[in-house]
């Protein structure tokens, strides 16, 4: 399969899962009318594959010939890590008008977006075609925004590290 299709198959099946998220901590705040809620925040994590204990970060070997994939979860407004479903509680809800962004840098300044859900919960099965296919850490984060690309919470970083 070419790199450039696969590369649009894992996009588009990013875009099409659901991300889960651990959010608390943190002021209220008030953007155009929305309230976050005090202490809420997002909690990002990831495992290999789709089965297993969601971690902090991640250590995997790089066969550029193969697709090493693994999975991210972020749920809205949770006090612990996701369970392995990887689902927010029944009835939460994103504050009006905003999304999930998840997005990746491989090293400069700019993220870029990789997935998102308009749902309290985001997973997305990434790739090291994905990341770059190359050495390296690549992190990941997402971001609570506005329509109009406003930021109004942030996960703290889950990182990949490839190595040889």
């Amino acid at each position: 399969m070419p790199r450039a299709l696969f590369a649009l198959l894992v996009a588009s099946l990013a875009l099409s899962s659901p991300l889960a998220c651990d959010a608390s901590g943190g002021k209220e705040a008030t953007v155009a009318g929305v309230t976050t809620g005090a202490g809420a925040k997002i909690v990002l994590r990831g495992r290999q594959g789709s089965q297993g204990p969601w971690r902090h970060y991640l250590w995997l070997k790089l066969v550029k010939v193969e697709v090493i994939s693994f999975s991210v979860c972020a749920i809205w407004n949770r006090a612990s890590s996701p369970p392995p479903s990887c689902r927010a509680p029944r009835g939460t809800r994103l504050p009006g008008g905003t999304t999930l962004r998840l997005e990746q840098r491989r090293s400069g300044p700019g993220w870029k977006t990789v997935g998102t859900s308009t749902d309290a919960a985001l997973e997305a099965v990434l790739s090291n075609t994905v990341a770059g296919n190359r050495p390296g850490a690549v992190s990941y984060r997402v971001t609570l925004r506005r329509a109009s690309g406003r930021v109004l919470g942030t996960s703290n970083t889950f990182k990949v590290f490839w190595n040889n």
